[in-house]
């Protein structure tokens, strides 16, 4: 009864496409004015190691690519990343420069301070991040997968706000790279690159 009162005298073919009208407008209305922002992180092929003269480590760099699946445009504020040796003892560092590749591929120089980035909609923006130590520095390197877990905060300007995108790999710490970490008197600062085994992106 209440079918027939709201179609009214309207033929099966008319019902059909008023339905189909009806499900598009609110698709697009969703899509329009209620769908968030969905940035996904993917980080590339490595985890650069940054030991300072002392041989200690206070910043790892990173190249990702961030991925805006929404027709909405998000706007990266902050981004954090956590280290996670096979201890469970945890680093954490924050964003602070943007880097990019001198000619050959092997040296980097500062590109540009941090500022928000914004991702258009359906599209795709390539990083060369700088992340710094936000604690003590990272003296001694333990053997095996390390958890790297980087979140950020997408159109959300206040870091007391929860973080909405997130994204987790890991990387090998070998016997070689430990070696390398712990080489004394060096003159300049020393870029060691840890593989990344395997990641995955999660939003929430």
């Amino acid at each position: 009864m209440c079918f027939a009162q709201f179609f009214g005298n309207l033929s099966p073919f008319q019902i059909i496409v008023s339905a189909v009208a009806l499900l598009t407008g609110s698709y697009t209305f969703y899509k329009s004015f209620l769908e968030r922002s969905k940035i996904y992180l993917y980080p590339g092929d490595a985890v650069r190691i940054v030991v300072s003269p002392d041989g200690s480590v206070s910043n790892i760099h990173l190249m990702c690519n961030l991925v805006n699946k929404s027709t909405k445009v998000g706007t990266v504020h902050r981004l954090e990343a956590r280290v996670t040796n096979p201890q469970n003892s945890t680093h954490e560092f924050t964003w602070n420069l943007f880097y990019k590749y001198l000619p050959g591929g092997e040296e980097v120089q500062k590109e540009t301070d941090i500022y928000p980035v914004a991702v258009p909609q359906k599209d795709s923006k390539l990083l060369f991040v700088g992340f710094q130590g936000e604690a003590e520095k990272i003296k001694e390197w333990q053997e095996g997968k390390h958890e790297v877990k980087v979140i950020g905060w997408v159109n959300r300007q206040d870091r007391l706000k929860s973080s909405n995108l997130k994204s987790i790999f890991h990387i090998s710490i070998t016997k070689e790279i430990i070696e390398k970490l712990s080489k004394p008197n060096l003159t300049r600062p020393m870029y060691i690159t840890a593989p990344i085994l395997e990641w995955k992106r999660q939003h929430r």
